[in-house]
């Protein structure tokens, strides 16, 4: 489990369970929100077990074909034993549902007395709530008991605060590299806002987020000004969200303009152009609300 990058308390705990259960035959079940990296640790299961050699094969259930099972099982058919991936088992449809839980209650049956690593692994992951599903009768509770006999949490990117620098470190020197192009380098003042940012999108909101620093701002310093506007606020936004919820008591919206001015310098670093974009404006409409506000800076 050397390349799994990450020293938080709740990640730790996951890479020793890994470590683990890679040695086994058992069935694993990752469950945790979109884009936490569930294929990744299913690849260093894969990549930890004896069955290191042969294939790794995925196959994403949401919206697959009514035969995509069977042409993923045919491609192990004549291999050295792997394992399959099946990214949101939930949404497995009946038929294949009962395809899979056939072929793991065989595979069991000849692994009596094999060695381990003997036949195909089964690694499957779920963002839903598949105890739910077994009570709705939308997924068999046979198959699921097969599946989820050692269940694995994985934990979203907003528990896992001590890890985003090395990640973003990680994230930014791979772009930079499949690119071609310079790394940024991120100032602390952008680095505190990634840490204190939640990231809904996990994972993958980070890496997208590092992408694109690299191919817009190759070889520069990133400081808050560079970063999305969710991230500076620290809260993701919806389509509703304004950022701001009027109290009860009212405010005085003088002197909200002047505070929110202020942190706009503060994060900009007293550079007036960019505490102008922080804020939405144009540089001549902040000059004229410091000189409103008695502002200086």
């Amino acid at each position: 489990m050397t390349t799994l990058i990450g020293r938080s308390p709740a990640f730790t705990r996951l890479r020793n369970a890994l470590s683990m259960v890679a040695a086994t035959d058992v069935g694993v079940l990752l469950l945790g929100e979109p884009g936490t990296g569930k294929e990744t640790l299913a690849r260093e299961i894969h990549a930890s077990s004896t069955r290191r050699d042969g294939r790794f094969g995925v196959l994403a259930c949401t919206g697959a074909p009514p035969d995509a099972l069977d042409r993923c099982l045919s491609t192990f058919a004549q291999d050295a034993p792997g394992t399959l991936f099946l990214d949101e088992v939930g949404d497995l449809n009946a038929a294949d549902q009962a395809h899979l839980l056939h072929l793991i209650v065989e595979q069991d049956a000849a692994r009596d007395g094999a060695p381990s690593g003997s036949g195909l692994r089964i690694i499957a992951a779920s963002a839903l709530d598949l105890d739910r599903l077994v009570q709705q009768g939308a997924f068999r509770r046979d198959l699921y008991l097969r599946l989820c006999v050692v269940p694995l949490e994985v934990p979203p990117l907003r528990e896992r605060a001590l890890d985003i620098p090395a990640l973003t470190q990680h994230f930014i020197a791979t772009a930079a590299a499949r690119h071609r192009l310079d790394p940024p380098r991120l100032k602390s003042g952008a680095e505190r806002l990634l840490r204190r940012y939640t990231w809904p999108g996990n994972l993958r909101e980070l890496a997208n987020l590092c992408e694109r620093l690299v191919i817009l701002l190759p070889g520069t310093e990133v400081g808050p000004e560079n970063l999305p506007g969710e991230v500076v606020r620290g809260t993701p936004q919806t389509e509703t969200d304004i950022g701001f919820s009027l109290p009860p008591h009212g405010i005085d919206l003088n002197d909200l303009e002047a505070e929110l001015i202020r942190q706009a310098l503060s994060l900009a670093g007293g550079n007036k152009s960019r505490a102008a974009r922080l804020l939405g404006l144009t540089r001549d409409t902040l000059l004229y609300r410091l000189q409103k506000h008695l502002i200086t800076g």
